[in-house]
C-alpha cells in the first residue's frame, strides 16, 4: 500500500480512470517508458543525426536556448532539461532493455519532457513543495531521470540513494535531509522501507515504487497514469513550475561515509550547471565535436553519484545525444554488444579488465598469434603517439601494416566494447598509464580526470588535444587549482602538496554540518574566495596538467619513522594480471604487508594448474609454485620503489565488492574496511597477532 502517511491531497490521484484511457496514457509493458513510434525501434546500433534545420537552429538561438557556437544555455538544471527537450525533441534519450525483444528500446527527448510535466503532477499532489526534498532508492533507470527533472521544476531537492545500502543508511539519510517523499525502485525495497524505515522517518509523508504494476494504489505507474488524466482534464493544475535559481539547492548527496555517519554534500544548481558545461567545453578545441548530438554512452555508473550524473547524465543531455541504461555490472558485457555505445564513462576497473584478457591471450597464444598481437599493439601505440603530436609519423610500410592488424586484431578488441567505442573517460582512481596507452593501442582514447562529490565532480580533465597519460588533467573553466602546505601556504612550481581548489564547482558545504564544513572549506590565497581541500597530494607539471600522487589520510609511517603513500605501490602491484585488487598497510609496523585478490584463472594458466580435486581456496592457500609467482611478480612490479615501500609479506584474501562493503558504488576500495575484516590476517602476517583496527586507528592519527 502506499504509505499510511500518504497527504490527503496525494489521495486525488487514485481518482478510477478508464482502462482505455489507462492504456493510452501510460502503457503498462515493461517498457513503459518507451516510445510507440517507430522511432523507439530502431536498430541500436544506429544514433541520432544533428535533427535541427538551421531554421529552427536560429530560432533556439533567438529566445537564447543556444549560442552562437549552436551549444545549449542554461544555468540551472531545469533550464537545461526543458530547452534539451525542445531543442533535441526528436533525438533518442535514454534507452531501456526490453526482456522479450532482447534489444534496447528508446524514448526521445521530446518524449521524456512530457513524462516530467506528467511527474511534476505526480510531485505536487504527494506534498512536494517548494525547497521540499525528494527521497530516490535506485539504480539507473529513466524513471530516476524523470524524478530528478521533476522534483527540480518545483524547486525541490532530489536525494539519491543506492540499491545496495543498508536501511539503517536509508534511514539516517531520510531524517538529516528531512525528506517528504521516498521513491523505491523495486517492491522489495518498498516492503523493507514501510518495516524498517518509516516508523523511524516522521518527516517521510509517502513512499511510492517503481516497478508496481498499474493499478497498484502505491504504483509509480498508476500515480502518473492519474496525473496524465488530470492534465488531460484540466482538473489539477499540474505545470506550474516554480524556477529555481543557480543558488538554489539541486542535490542532497550523502557520501559514503568512511568513517562515522555519511555527510549530505549540497551541490546547486549553479554547481552542476557551471560543472556540466566547463567539464565539455571550456578544454576542448571544438566542443561541438567533443561530445556529439550523434553520441550513445553506455550507463552504468551509478546516477546517485556526482561522476555519473553530472558527467554522463547531464552532460549528454545537454548535447542531445543517448544513452541506454546498463541493467547492472553482471550485464556489462552483453549490452556493450546490444547498444554498441560511442562513449563509455567509467571507472579504471574496466578497461584494466580488457588489458588483462589481452595481455593473458599474449601469453598463451601459440607463437604466430603472439607475434601478430605483438605487432598489432606496437604499431597501434606508435600511430596514436603520431597522431597526438609525440612520435615520428609511420612510415608508408608500417602505415600499411598496421592498417591491416587494425582491421584483423586490433578491430576484434574493440569489438568487445560494441565495436563504435571512439573516446572513454576515466575518473573515481587513478587509471594505471600502462592501460591507458594499450587503448591508445587499440584506437580508443580515454581521457582521465579528476574531481570529488564536493566539486560537482569535476576539476581537471583530460580532452582530445590537451592530454598528457599519467596525469589527470588540466583544470576546467573557472576553476583554480592550488597545490598547498600544512598551513595553507602554496608550495613552489612543481612541488607535492594538498590539491585545492576555487570555483563555481565548489559544494555550498555539508548539510547540517557546520564543523565538517569548516574543516574543508578556507579563503583561498588571493584572500577571497572560497577554498576546498581535496585531502589528495599532488602536484602541477610546468604544462599546468595535475598528478595525483597520493592521499593524505591514506598516507602513513612505519616504524623507522619512513612515509609510505601506498597508492602507487598498490596501482603498481595491481598491473599484474595475477591480481584482482590490493590493499597495503603497515603503520606504525617495522615493514609493509599486501592483501591480494587473486586472478585465478590467470594464475591456473600460467602454471599448468588443472587438478580440478583440489579446491581454489585450498590450492591458491598452499601451492609452493604459486607462492613463488606471487613472489615473484611483486619484486617485479614493485622494481621502481625504495626498499622499505616493497611489501615483505602477503596473503590471499576474498574479492573486495559492494555486496561486503568493501567497495563503494563507484566501485573505490574501502580501505579502513578491508583491514578492518582481515585484521586476523594482517596480525599473522606480522607474527604479533596486533589487531589491526588499532592500527588503522594510528595510521590516520599519524597521517599528517
Amino acid at each position: 500500500m502506499l504509505s499510511t502517511r500518504l497527504r490527503p491531497t496525494a489521495k486525488k490521484l487514485l481518482k478510477p480512470i478508464s482502462r482505455t484511457r489507462a492504456r493510452v496514457l501510460l502503457s503498462d509493458t515493461q517498457s513503459s517508458w518507451s516510445s510507440a513510434s517507430s522511432t523507439s525501434n530502431r536498430s541500436t546500433a544506429t544514433t541520432t543525426t544533428r535533427s535541427i534545420s538551421t531554421e529552427r537552429e536560429n530560432h533556439f538561438k533567438d529566445i537564447g536556448f543556444l549560442g552562437e557556437d549552436s551549444l545549449t544555455i542554461f544555468s540551472t538544471l531545469h533550464d537545461m532539461q526543458v530547452r534539451s527537450c525542445q531543442v533535441y525533441a526528436p533525438n533518442e534519450l535514454f534507452g531501456s532493455y526490453n526482456e522479450s525483444a532482447q534489444s534496447f528500446d528508446y524514448i526521445t527527448y521530446e518524449e521524456f519532457g512530457h513524462q516530467v510535466d506528467k511527474c511534476r503532477g505526480v510531485l505536487k499532489d504527494l506534498g512536494v513543495k517548494e525547497f521540499g526534498k525528494v527521497a530516490i532508492i535506485s539504480n539507473n533507470r529513466v524513471e530516476w531521470a524523470v524524478i530528478a527533472c521533476a522534483a527540480y521544476s518545483l524547486n525541490a531537492s532530489l536525494v539519491p540513494m543506492y540499491e545496495a545500502q543498508l536501511a539503517k543508511d536509508w534511514s539516517y539519510i531520510l531524517n538529516d535531509s528531512s525528506s517528504s517523499v521516498v521513491f523505491c525502485a523495486t517492491q522489495d525495497i518498498y516492503n523493507r522501507v514501510q518495516k524498517e524505515v518509516l516508523p523511524e522517518t516522521p518527516t517521510v509523508t509517502a513512499s511510492v515504487c517503481l516497478d508496481a504494476m498499474e493499478g497498484e494504489p502505491h504504483a509509480f505507474r498508476t500515480l502518473m497514469a492519474a496525473a496524465a488524466a488530470a492534465q488531460e482534464d484540466h482538473t489539477n493544475d499540474t505545470n506550474s513550475i516554480v524556477e529555481p535559481t543557480p543558488e538554489d539547492l539541486a542535490n542532497l548527496i550523502y557520501t559514503s561515509g568512511t568513517t562515522g555517519q555519511p555527510k549530505g554534500v549540497e551541490l546547486t544548481h549553479g554547481n552542476f550547471a557551471t560543472n556540466t558545461q566547463s567539464g565539455c567545453r571550456s578544454l576542448a578545441e571544438k566542443p561541438r565535436e567533443f561530445i556529439l548530438e550523434k553520441d550513445r554512452s553506455l550507463a552504468f555508473l551509478p546516477w546517485a553519484h556526482s561522476y555519473g550524473q553530472t558527467s554522463e547524465l547531464w552532460a549528454s543531455m545537454s548535447m542531445g545525444s543517448s544513452m541506454g541504461i546498463c541493467r547492472g555490472i553482471p550485464h556489462i558485457l552483453e549490452d556493450l554488444q546490444i547498444v554498441q555505445p560511442t562513449l563509455l564513462f567509467s571507472v579504471p576497473t574496466l578497461y584494466k579488465k580488457v588489458y588483462d584478457g589481452v595481455h593473458e591471450i599474449i601469453h598463451t597464444a601459440n607463437p604466430i598469434r603472439r607475434r601478430l598481437l605483438l605487432s598489432a599493439l606496437k604499431l597501434g601505440d606508435a600511430h596514436a603517439r603520431a597522431s597526438h603530436g609525440v612520435g615520428r609519423p609511420l612510415g608508408p610500410i608500417n602505415t600499411m601494416k598496421h592498417s591491416v592488424l587494425d582491421k584483423i586484431v586490433l578491430s576484434k578488441i574493440r569489438d568487445r566494447f560494441g565495436g563504435n567505442l571512439r573516446l572513454g573517460f576515466s575518473a573515481g582512481a587513478a587509471c594505471p598509464p600502462e592501460v591507458l596507452s594499450f587503448m591508445d593501442a587499440l584506437g580508443i582514447p580515454v581521457c582521465e580526470g579528476y574531481g570529488l562529490t564536493e566539486t560537482s565532480p569535476i576539476i581537471t580533465v583530460n580532452v582530445p588535444g590537451k592530454r598528457m597519460i599519467g596525469s589527470v588533467g588540466s583544470p576546467i573553466g573557472g576553476v583554480k587549482v592550488y597545490i598547498v602546505d600544512a598551513e595553507g601556504r602554496p608550495v613552489a612550481d612543481g612541488e607535492e602538496g594538498e590539491v585545492c581548489c576555487t570555483g563555481p564547482n565548489v559544494m555550498r558545504g555539508y548539510h547540517n554540518n557546520k564543523e565538517a564544513t569548516d574543516e574543508v572549506i578556507s579563503v583561498a590565497p588571493d584572500g577571497v574566495s572560497r577554498m576546498f581541500h581535496t585531502g589528495d597530494l599532488g602536484r602541477i607539471n610546468p604544462d599546468g596538467f595535475l598528478m595525483i600522487t597520493g592521499r593524505i589520510k591514506e598516507q602513513y609511517k612505519l616504524e623507522n619513522g619512513k612515509y609510505v603513500v601506498p597508492t602507487p605501490i598498490e596501482s603498481a602491484i595491481g598491473m599484474s594480471r595475477f591480481v584482482s585488487q590490493v590493499v597495503l598497510c603497515g603503520a606504525n609496523r617495522p615493514y609493509n604487508v599486501a592483501l591480494l585478490v587473486p586472478e585465478w584463472s590467470a594464475i591456473q594458466t600460467e602454471l599448468g594448474i588443472s587438478d580440478a580435486s583440489m579446491s581454489e581456496e585450498e590450492l591458491l592457500a598452499n601451492d609452493e609454485n604459486v607462492r613463488n609467482l606471487m613472489d615473484k611478480e611483486i619484486r617485479k612490479t614493485c622494481a621502481k620503489f625504495k626498499k622499505f615501500e616493497v611489501p615483505q609479506k602477503w596473503a590471499f584474501v576474498a574479492p573486495f565488492t559492494a555486496a561486503n562493503n568493501m567497495v563503494t558504488p563507484k566501485m573505490s576500495i574501502r580501505r579502513h574496511k578491508v583491514i578492518e575484516a582481515y585484521e586476523d590476517t594482517i596480525a599473522n602476517l606480522y607474527d604479533d597477532g596486533a589487531s589491526s583496527s588499532t592500527l588503522y586507528d594510528q595510521e590516520h592519527n599519524e597521517a599528517v
